[in-house]
């Protein structure tokens, strides 16, 4: 995982790219009225030094999980979905399991990233957007239709950072102030089947504050068929 969002860092683009199984349709809207279970939300926001060093900022983080979770209940209950939070089980034994999904879900990500997005192929996928994470996965939620995950990395410049910038273009030198990246993606729990994938990339966004946070929220959420 850090491999694929090391290469994204180096992409210059601000994009986000959306892909749906097959049989789903573009303005498809599977989940009117549907629980969809949120599994925590993978966050982190680091300070960018002027060495280049990302310092995790665990303040920071702490407030983009808030802003982010709140801009996800509110994009979805406008939807017409009922988001749920993820808790983990006192039951060891299911904990481990439900922990084994959700590590099989991360691994799924960096597959669908590196198939679609750099050119790793995959020999058995082709061009068809055809992931599972299999009938296991229902072991997150027994009442839940579907479930969302989101992974966000975000990094913001010092004003060291900043100043290094202003040489650099004095010299022809590019100098990198940060970069949003990210992937959500839905899965369908009766199934496992991934039925919507969504990469987020950008040179700006902010998770610092709600109102930017539900903006970068809404771009996370492009093309979700719900």
């Amino acid at each position: 995982m850090l491999l694929v969002f090391g290469l994204l860092l180096l992409s210059a683009c601000a994009q986000t790219r959306h892909h749906r199984a097959d049989g789903v349709a573009e303005q498809a809207a599977l989940g009117r009225d549907a629980e969809v279970l949120l599994v925590e939300p993978d966050i982190e926001l680091t300070e960018l030094l002027g060495s280049g060093v990302q310092q995790p900022r665990a303040d920071w983080t702490e407030a983009a999980r808030v802003y982010v979770t709140e801009a996800l209940t509110q994009a979805f209950s406008a939807r017409g979905a009922r988001l749920t939070r993820y808790h983990e089980p006192q039951d060891r034994a299911l904990k481990a399991e439900q922990r084994q999904a959700i590590l099989l879900h991360e691994a799924v990500g960096m597959s669908i990233l590196l198939h679609r997005h750099f050119g790793v192929r995959l020999p058995s996928k082709g061009e068809h957007f055809d992931w599972t994470l299999g009938p296991a996965v229902r072991k997150l939620d027994p009442d839940a239709r579907y479930a969302l995950f989101v992974f966000i990395r975000d990094s913001y410049a010092t004003d060291g950072r900043k100043a290094l910038m202003a040489l650099g273009i004095l010299v022809g030198a590019g100098v990198s102030l940060g970069q949003q990246i990210g992937f959500a993606s839905l899965v369908d729990l009766d199934d496992g089947r991934v039925v919507w994938f969504n990469l987020l990339n950008a040179q700006t966004g902010d998770l610092r504050n709600p109102t930017d946070a539900a903006e970068s929220v809404a771009k996370l959420l492009d093309g979700v068929p719900l």
